[in-house]
This record gives structure tokens, C-alpha cells and sequence, in this order.
């Protein structure tokens, strides 16, 4: 019932259950009208009472029936007034301008076990995509692309562009970097485009799937890093438990081998717990995706919490001026407009 409300009228309400007090409109009618029931109205004026009766009979009866509609809107009002409507504007969202919106780098692990195939097509091109999709749905924020294996580089430094982000991140694929998995320099990496920013809010999303073994910055002091530049850490685990099928070029040409699935989740926990996130992991394509939506809402949240991302309308003071006025009219209607005469 609330949602076809809401798309009925175009509004959202902060508490919609008030509506149930509709139901009692039906009862505040049959009262109205048992009260109205008899009651022989008539103008104020100087005349043989014969003239009233001939003259007012419809009238009064008409302008009577309008007073309890009217009683029936002041009803109406201030129910919809306790239900706190508001409306989104969207399009007089003044992000960058007020500081709205979230500076986001996403630091990409790009070594060879990122092609293992348990994520389909592969790690890689599956964490692609998924940033890809969760890019094209953004408005206002800026984003940034760090990716690493043996060492770490700004594939794209945050911008709102997105069609530019769009367009690096897909060329990415890691063949071109030093072979290892280098946690620690890709997050420092990460931190740095986002030092010294004075956004609100400064977030990255690391995704591994593996330990690190090489680079002069141990994870944990890249999450110090983090620390001091108020920047919160989600890490992603990519890949399943046990075994994944990785390509690998024989003597015999292209086959398949299968690489033991080493993550260290207590590290990239740690890393999170330290920098106020969390820490996920993604089994398969779909809870990959899963997790970046709700990254997403958690710095959403996050975010309203410092200031709306989205301006609001409110009415409810209108509506409760537009009752009281209605009310007035009523009393001054039945006060000065209809007598009971003899």
C-alpha cells in the first residue's frame, strides 16, 4: 500500500504508517453527516421567514455539505502532515560544489593468479566488470584506479569522468608489471591520491587474491597510512576455498593447472579493523558484486550522516498552515455564515 502511494503521488514519507488513520475516514463522514442530520440551516438576513425556506432550502444544504468536506481535507491534511512527506530533487544536487560525494580508489591486485578461473571468465575480468557496473551507476563521487602485483601504479587518478575510468580499467590486465603480490605498496599507492584531500569522506576498495610476499611497505604500515589520512580500507578476498583452475602455457601449447588458494584474511582484516571497514570475501562473481553494493551503502549511510547526499523537501509545516487556515474557515463559515432559525 505505501509503495503505491509513494508512486502515485511522487512523494516519500519518513513515517508512513500514519496512512492506517485513513481508515477511520469513513467513520468521521457517517458522523458528520448524523450530526448535520436535521439540523435546518439558513443566511443571516433581514426577511419573512417564508422567503428563508424558499431561498435557502438547496443553498443550505449545498453549502453545508461543502463545511463537512471541508472537515474531512483538515482531516486529511493532518494525517498526511504526520506522515513527514518529503521529495527527493535530484537534479539540484550541488555535489562537488557543497562537498558532496565520496572520493573512492579502488587498488586492483593484477598478478598472474588474478586469471584463475573459479570466478567466471576469471578473477580479473570478473572484478572488472563489477566495477565497471558499480562506476556507470555513481553520481558525484570521484574515483580513482590503483593497480598492483610485484610493484603498484595510478592507472587512473579519481575523477568524475567516468567514461575515462571506464575506459583505463578495462585496458587493464597486469601482464606489463613485476610478477608478485605487493598488498602493502598498492594500498600505500591508493592512499596516496587521496592525501592531504579535504573530503568528507575518503574511502578504498582493495581486492587480493593472495598474501604479500614482495614490496618495501608492509600492509599494515600502508593501513597507518590510511589511518592518518582518515581513509577507510574495505579489502575483498577474491576466490574460492581449496584449488582454482589457472591457464598455463605448456610444451604441448595452452593448458589448464590448479593453484592452491592462499589468502590472508587475517592481514586484510586487520587492515579494515584498523582503518574503521571491513573486511569481505567473494566466493563467485555474484557475491563480488554483492559486496561492492554494499560497500556502497555503507558509505552511503556514512555519508548522510555528515550531511545529505540528496536535499529534501519537506512539507509537513504547510500542510499543518494549510489545515489550521481550513479549520479557521470552517468555524468563521459556521459561526457567521449558517444560523439555525425558527
Amino acid at each position: 500500500m505505501m509503495n503505491y502511494i509513494q508512486q502515485l503521488t511522487g512523494y516519500s514519507f519518513l513515517e508512513p504508517n500514519w496512512f492506517y488513520l485513513l481508515f477511520f475516514l469513513p467513520v468521521l463522514l457517517w458522523f458528520l453527516y448524523r450530526i448535520n442530520k436535521g439540523k435546518v440551516f439558513g443566511f443571516k438576513y433581514t426577511n419573512t421567514n417564508s422567503n428563508q425556506q424558499q431561498l435557502f432550502s438547496f443553498v443550505a444544504w449545498f453549502f453545508s455539505g461543502l463545511i463537512s468536506i471541508a472537515k474531512a481535507v483538515v482531516f486529511l491534511l493532518l494525517v498526511i502532515s504526520l506522515t513527514q512527506p518529503f521529495r527527493i530533487e535530484p537534479d539540484e544536487l550541488p555535489y562537488r560544489k557543497e562537498g558532496y560525494g565520496i572520493d573512492l580508489i579502488f587498488v586492483l591486485d593484477v598478478s598472474l593468479s588474478m586469471q584463475a578461473m573459479d570466478l567466471k571468465p576469471n578473477r580479473l575480468e570478473s572484478a572488472k566488470r563489477v566495477i565497471k557496473n558499480f562506476v556507470n551507476n555513481r553520481q558525484g563521487d570521484r574515483i580513482g584506479l590503483v593497480v598492483y602485483s610485484g610493484e603498484a601504479y595510478h592507472v587512473c587518478h579519481k575523477t568524475s569522468d567516468y567514461d575515462l575510468f571506464t575506459s583505463q580499467l578495462m585496458q587493464v590486465d597486469g601482464f606489463d608489471l613485476e610478477q608478485g603480490t605487493a598488498i602493502g605498496v598498492g594500498l600505500g599507492t591508493g592512499v596516496t591520491q587521496l592525501r592531504g584531500d579535504s573530503t568528507s569522506s575518503k574511502a578504498i576498495v582493495l581486492l587480493t587474491d593472495g598474501q604479500n610476499n614482495v614490496g618495501e611497505i608492509a600492509p599494515l604500515e600502508a593501513a597507518e597510512l590510511a589511518v592518518q589520512e582518515g581513509v577507510r580500507v574495505y579489502t575483498i578476498g577474491v576466490g574460492t576455498n581449496g584449488y582454482a583452475p589457472i591457464p598455463d602455457m605448456g610444451p604441448f601449447g595452452m593448458g589448464v593447472s590448479y593453484s592452491q588458494v592462499e589468502i590472508d584474511e587475517d592481514i586484510l582484516t586487520e587492515i579494515s579493523e584498523k582503518t574503521g571497514a571491513r573486511y569481505f570475501r567473494a566466493t563467485d562473481s555474484r557475491s563480488l558484486e554483492n559486496i561492492i553494493s554494499e560497500i556502497d551503502q555503507i558509505e552511503k549511510k556514512r555519508l548522510n550522516q555528515i550531511k545529505p547526499v540528496i536535499p529534501m523537501n519537506s512539507y509537513p509545516i504547510k500542510l499543518l498552515g494549510s489545515a489550521l487556515v481550513l479549520l479557521l474557515l470552517i468555524l468563521l463559515s459556521e459561526a457567521f455564515i449558517f444560523i439555525k432559525y425558527e
